[in-house]
């Protein structure tokens, strides 16, 4: 994946395709996805995250949502935005 984004984002800093990368896979893996994100989307996040001159702190999870930023790039199905909402949610609750 890092050598199809290096022809789409040849300048891409490195701190910023890991944390991307990482968090892309995270969400990928999530059971119960009903459109995994692919290449397709990634390339799309990571060109909104380039243009929104984003560091890869801003990538990171806060503790308030599972969902990274412009995570609309990523996830295109909307039971998909439901479902990691809900995790996010009882993922709070478990933390108090």
């Amino acid at each position: 994946m890092r050598a199809i984004v290096r022809v789409h984002f040849p300048d891409v800093k490195d701190a910023i395709l890991t944390e991307a990368l990482t968090r892309f896979y995270t969400l990928r893996e999530q059971p119960g996805l009903k459109k995994k994100p692919s290449t397709s989307e990634v390339l799309d996040w990571l060109k909104l995250i380039l243009a929104e001159d984003l560091a890869p702190e801003d990538l990171k999870g806060d503790g308030r949502s599972l969902l990274p930023r412009l995570h609309g790039a990523l996830l295109k199905n909307e039971q998909d935005v439901a479902l990691f909402e809900r995790l996010a949610f009882l993922d709070r609750q478990q933390r108090r």
